[in-house]
């Protein structure tokens, strides 16, 4: 009897390690081209233009104007360009030679860098680091 059950696991298991190497090869049925199971795990396309217009993006420049009761500054970039607005929400880091500071430590005049994502026209800052 137990020739028998060891005689039929053998088979069984014989049976099972070939389906699984069928199933883990292209069948000769299926056309040359068609996706195999590796093919289907492919890295993820790039990002779509609405994801890139979302990268995080750095200017440098001068403050012209700020407006305490809004948080908001308007900045000159040192590249040259237009006057670039800036409303900064309450979780904004604003930091001054390494340390946190707060908002009411910018001050028209002062060279800054704004860290920003954009959303359309809508420029959202996160970060304002004072250079001087």
């Amino acid at each position: 009897m137990n020739t028998r059950f060891f005689s039929g696991l053998a088979l069984a298991l014989s049976a099972a390690t070939a389906s699984f190497a069928l199933a883990q090869s292209p069948s000769a049925a299926s056309p040359a081209n068609a996706p195999t199971a590796a093919a289907t795990t492919a890295p993820v396309a790039a990002p779509s233009s609405s994801a890139a217009a979302q990268a995080e993006k750095t200017v440098e420049g001068t403050i012209k104007k700020l407006v305490s009761k809004k948080k908001e500054i308007y900045v000159i970039p040192s590249a040259g360009g237009k006057k670039m607005e800036f409303y900064f929400p309450e979780n904004a880091q604003f930091v001054k030679a390494g340390q946190p500071v707060g908002f009411d430590a910018l001050k028209e005049g002062q060279k800054v860098r704004v860290t920003y994502t954009q959303k359309g026209k809508r420029l959202n800052p996160s970060k304002a680091e004072i250079l001087e």
